[in-house]
């Protein structure tokens, strides 16, 4: 990851998967599924740790089960950083990780620091939280702390979250930052009650784990992008609650509070 970018560019037919949080059970089945269907590229939105479900007990399975697919697949798969990847720049909470990774726990912040911050995936921005406002996207480095909390910890204005970190962005600044940098959608996940939520016509939030299924819209949620867009429609997005992939329809809200 080291030789990755901050914002990757990737082309094809791509799956993203949104926070795991320690869930190994679901990030092995979308590695599975992206296997199975023989797609290009296969990005996940970032948290991989804390938060583990309870029959996981920690979260190290699920992160080193990534990084392993990771070495094994490096033009394949793909580990945006998450707020809580972020953590050795702005601290989040719960961390349990911290405990969980024991004495190897500096080497894996490092690790987090060399993640990518979002993707452009054909005409589609993913990035695990927000947007940045009036920057350059491709000026922003991986560690940079401005660009670190924009991306990582924002959530739209409508959802009403009040973190103590990032900025909140409302229709208008997504219109005027997905209209800049030529992308037709924008696909996050950070806010597990904004789960397989679509806001502003152009922003969907998903989360693939079992501890949040019932939360938002419901569902363990997947996004497949298959080349171009032109309207947040031709994203298909998919659901495991059931322990295999059925469509799923995301809910629609626009100026009113969740």
């Amino acid at each position: 990851m080291s030789r990755e970018p901050a914002i990757l560019t990737l082309k094809g037919v791509i799956l993203v998967a949104g926070d795991t949080h320690g869930d190994a059970v679901v990030s092995k089945a979308v590695v599975k599924k992206f296997f199975d269907e023989g797609l290009d590229h296969l990005v996940f939105l970032g948290d991989y740790i804390d938060r583990a479900p309870a029959d996981m007990g920690s979260s190290l399975p699920n992160m080193d089960f990534l990084l392993e697919e990771k070495l094994r697949h490096l033009e394949g798969i793909f580990l945006l950083k998450g707020n809580h990847e972020a953590v050795y720049a702005i601290p989040c909470h719960p961390h349990e990780f911290r405990e969980e990774a024991g004495e190897q726990y500096e080497e894996y912040l490092d690790v987090f620091r060399e993640m990518p911050l979002a993707a452009m995936l054909n005409n589609v921005f993913a990035a695990h939280g927000g947007i940045v406002k009036r920057k350059n996207l491709h000026e922003i480095g991986k560690n940079n702390v401005d660009a670190l909390e924009a991306l990582t910890w924002s959530d739209p204005v409508v959802a009403e979250m009040y973190r103590g970190a990032g900025t909140p962005f409302d229709e208008e600044d997504l219109n005027e930052f997905l209209g800049r940098i030529g992308a037709r959608a924008f696909i996050r996940g950070h806010d597990y009650n904004m789960n397989g939520v679509i806001v502003y016509h152009q922003c969907l939030t998903i989360f693939s784990s079992r501890r949040y299924r019932n939360m938002g819209n419901g569902g363990i949620l997947v996004a497949k992008i298959d080349g171009k867009i032109d309207h947040i429609d031709d994203i298909e997005i998919e659901e495991f609650r059931r322990g295999e992939w059925r469509h799923y329809a995301p809910r629609r809200i626009s100026h009113h509070v969740l």
